[in-house]
């Protein structure tokens, strides 16, 4: 049986940036941009083991950022952080990239869209624009067909 403390969601602040940009750096994902949107971590144990971020544009939200620390992982924080993410914005299209994560998020009910299917609102988040891969899969759900 387990003395672990249980895992707590809570609005990222300002001084939790150092070490979300920590764990992005660890993740392979970028940290550009992340002041910009809207941030949530996870803590156990009195440590951050995990990071989401929600960016709000217009009717659409680009979810991302979503990071768990190596030695945290399987214990479902990033289910609980994705989830915690999108009941953020309810009533909004969602929107994501990303190669590692593909059928976790089409088990949720997301589909595959192509870069010309992205709402050119959502060209201005760093997600979609600048230098991302543009081979990196794009998913949505809640987005008119």
């Amino acid at each position: 049986m387990s003395n672990e403390a249980p895992m707590q969601i809570r609005e990222r602040a300002l001084e939790d940036m150092p070490a979300v940009k920590a764990l992005l750096t660890e993740g392979g994902l970028p940290a550009d941009g992340l002041e910009s949107a809207r941030g949530w971590v996870a803590i156990a144990d009195g440590q951050m083991v995990g990071h989401v971020a929600m960016e709000e544009l217009g009717a659409s939200a680009v979810l991302r950022s979503l990071v768990v620390a190596p030695e945290a992982r399987g214990r479902g924080i990033a289910r609980s952080l994705f989830c915690h993410a999108e009941r953020q914005s309810v009533g909004k299209a969602i929107y994501l990239r990303t190669r590692t994560i593909n059928a976790w998020v089409e088990r949720r009910g997301y589909r595959t869209i192509g870069l010309n299917q992205v709402p050119s609102e959502l060209k201005a988040s760093p997600e979609f624009g600048g230098n991302i891969c543009t081979s990196v899969p794009i998913y949505t759900r809640g987005a008119q067909q």
